[in-house]
């Protein structure tokens, strides 16, 4: 079939490839799919779906797609393919399934869709949504007492499927909306269709095709009820923020966060600790705090260089990670001194958390130069309310403890001592 596939397909208006069903390459093609790419013949053979249709990104989503031809032939799909000048150009795509000689083909026939005039008769007969519909990232229409939901094309196609996949009910949505966003995203909906919000705005991560999730701006409103007030029609649209959101995150881990331990700094763990101290004298719970020092560090620095000092705030900081329970905040003090807060912690737990975590420590395999080093952690403990009724007075405990085990010989917990 490949062999005479140009020929049989010659001098058709719309490009026609035959593809590898496997691998999403193409084997062949008419005059027109490598004409309309800008290239030869040959470079097109060295090419495949993934290569030439931006929105099929990786072997994970063509297999994916692979299967919903099989299952659904003739397939459509609208989207874009790399001219070899650097452009996009749209197109529909209608690929059907063909068996010669036991093997298994794809055949896609490719339309390129037309930009639409601008002319004034032509804009005024045409209806404002609509508009949004062909240009607009992503616009849903959803009829509540009908149980529908609507997804336009550009929709589905920024989420990585077909024009004629995603079934239309609100449930699509939902279950692609990232669980952890997913109470709060419903909640804002709901009260506007109860009156309580003007409209619905919420930004949340929302999955495609692949299993990831994109960042996305949703905005909606209600813009049709029946003669009790009840919503008939809820319109919105939905906007790609993945890299605004992505830069925002970076930035505020940057803020947030000591980056050679990716611990919290001490300006945010100083925030939520005090949180925490708050909560838990509200509750009535206890709280323990642990101050933390590497023995030696400062040797460590002069013996081997800066480098290797690093490398023992990075594990360090992994060891903490490794071994932190739930609810649990830490903290890069300063310099080679560090805080960990353990809300609900009675004595023993929290002698226990640290006696483990310092013989991890002292435990761990060092690269060369540190393999001759000995690296090791001080770590003094105070509990709320017993040690002290304030988060300041706390941290002020817990650091005399650690003043103990430095003193006491290093490389040992001390806790404080009753009052």
């Amino acid at each position: 079939m490949a062999a005479s596939a140009a020929s049989f397909f010659h001098g058709l208006p719309d490009a026609v490839y035959i593809i590898d069903p496997e691998t999403s390459r193409i084997i062949d093609g008419n005059e027109k799919a490598h004409a309309s790419l800008g290239l030869s013949r040959d470079q097109l053979l060295h090419e495949s779906v993934m290569s030439l249709q931006t929105g099929v990104q990786g072997m994970p989503a063509w297999s994916e797609i692979a299967e919903v031809i099989r299952n659904q032939a003739p397939y459509r799909f609208l989207g874009e393919h790399r001219h070899a000048d650097g452009s996009a150009i749209p197109v529909e795509i209608l690929t059907s399934v063909q068996h010669v000689d036991g093997r298994e083909y794809f055949v896609s026939v490719a339309r390129e869709i037309p930009e639409r005039g601008s002319s004034p008769d032509e804009d005024a007969g045409r209806e404002h949504w609509q508009v949004l519909y062909d240009i607009a990232e992503g616009v849903w229409d959803w009829y509540p007492q009908q149980e529908r939901l609507v997804f336009s094309p550009n929709l589905k196609s920024l989420l990585g499927y077909g024009p004629d996949e995603m079934e239309e009910v609100i449930d699509t949505w939902k279950e692609n909306v990232h669980p952890e966003d997913r109470p709060l995203v419903l909640t804002k909906l709901e009260d506007h269709l109860a009156g309580r919000r003007p409209a619905f705005h919420a930004e949340y991560r929302l999955r495609n095709r692949n299993g990831h999730y994109l960042w996305v701006s949703d905005r909606g409103r209600i813009v049709l009820r029946d003669d009790h007030g009840k919503p008939l029609r809820v319109c919105g649209m939905i906007h790609d923020v993945t890299d605004a959101k992505t830069l925002e995150l970076s930035l505020q881990q940057r803020a947030d966060y000591c980056s050679l331990t990716s611990l919290y700094n001490r300006r945010r763990g100083q925030e939520l600790f005090e949180k925490a101290f708050t909560a838990c004298e509200h509750e009535d719970r206890p709280l323990a705090l642990l101050a933390l020092d590497l023995d030696e560090f400062k040797t460590i620095n002069d013996r081997h260089g800066h480098q290797a000092g690093d490398t023992v705030l990075e594990r360090f900081g992994e060891c903490i990670r490794e071994s932190l329970p739930e609810h649990a905040i830490a903290m890069r003090w300063g310099g080679e001194e560090f805080m960990i807060a353990l809300p609900g912690a009675d004595p023993v737990r929290a002698e226990d958390f640290a006696e483990t975590l310092r013989a991890a420590v002292a435990g761990a395999r060092w690269p060369e130069p540190l393999n001759r080093s000995r690296v090791t952690v001080s770590i003094g403990a105070a509990l709320f309310p017993r040690d002290a009724g304030a988060p300041g007075q706390l941290i002020a405990v817990a650091d005399q403890a650690l003043y103990r085990a430095k003193h006491d010989g290093r490389n040992r917990v001390i806790l404080a001592r009753p009052a």
